[in-house]
């Protein structure tokens, strides 16, 4: 019991690790439009919100693509612990995914506003500027 409870804190790790990584990546590499909005007089806000949205829509991507990928690795995983003498069957409870699916849109939602307060904070001359 104990290595798949270290699998659950694991994977909950790499969830927050890898939203994170996401939206600051997007983040970074769409500062320039970012600052562009910006000066052309649109509210800080307004790019939160545009910030939360491109967030959200990538998470819903990866959350129905991650739901029926992780079911079938279960399945992988389980079969390559099955011997001879002792066999595992994929089991997953519908209460399981939804407790990980809150879990996956709280830490979504949550590095989406560390992220987003970023945006107070972009220097408009250095993210206008050409590069050299």
């Amino acid at each position: 019991m104990s290595i798949f409870i270290l699998i659950i804190v694991l994977g909950g790790g790499l969830i927050v690790i890898v939203l994170y990584n996401l939206g600051s990546l997007s983040f970074v590499e769409r500062t320039r439009d970012y600052a562009t909005l910006r000066v052309l007089g649109t509210h800080r806000n307004e790019i939160r919100n545009l910030t939360l949205i491109e967030n959200l829509m990538t998470t819903f991507v990866g959350w129905i693509i991650g739901i029926p990928a992780g079911i079938w690795f279960l399945g992988q995983y389980v079969s390559i612990f099955s011997t001879i003498n002792l066999e595992y069957t994929r089991y997953f409870d519908w209460k399981t995914i939804v407790i990980s699916s809150v879990f996956v849109w709280i830490c979504s939602l949550s590095t989406t506003l560390f992220i987003s307060r970023r945006v107070k904070r972009i220097d408009m001359v250095q993210a206008l500027k050409g590069v050299e």
